[in-house]
């Protein structure tokens, strides 16, 4: 899971891409992640990995304020599936590797 990675997150509103660097200590995931859309970066918060599954939060600043998305899913090769949740609902998120 660590590395560079390129996350879409599908919305009702259209695809949400975002740049993420993960590192890993042990099962502590942390890292950043850089929305592509306005180049807010954020730091990783209350990150894990274990068992092949990851879950994270990240606090992005957008147009209308902050909004905090926690992502969860599992690493499948270079790929990872999952979903991010927000305040707008709970949308389907993968990403490649960069």
């Amino acid at each position: 899971m660590e590395g560079k990675w390129i996350m879409t997150v599908h919305t009702f509103m259209g695809d949400m891409a975002s740049k993420c660097e993960y590192r890993l200590d042990g099962e502590v995931l942390t890292g950043t992640v850089e929305d592509a859309a306005n180049g807010a970066v954020a730091p990783i918060e209350n990150g894990t990995f274990k068992n092949g599954e990851y879950s994270y939060d990240v606090t992005i600043k957008t147009a209308v304020g902050e909004m905090t998305n926690h992502l969860s899913g599992k690493l499948e090769g270079d790929r990872l599936v999952g979903k991010s949740a927000n305040a707008m609902g709970e949308f389907e998120a993968d990403a490649v590797r960069a």
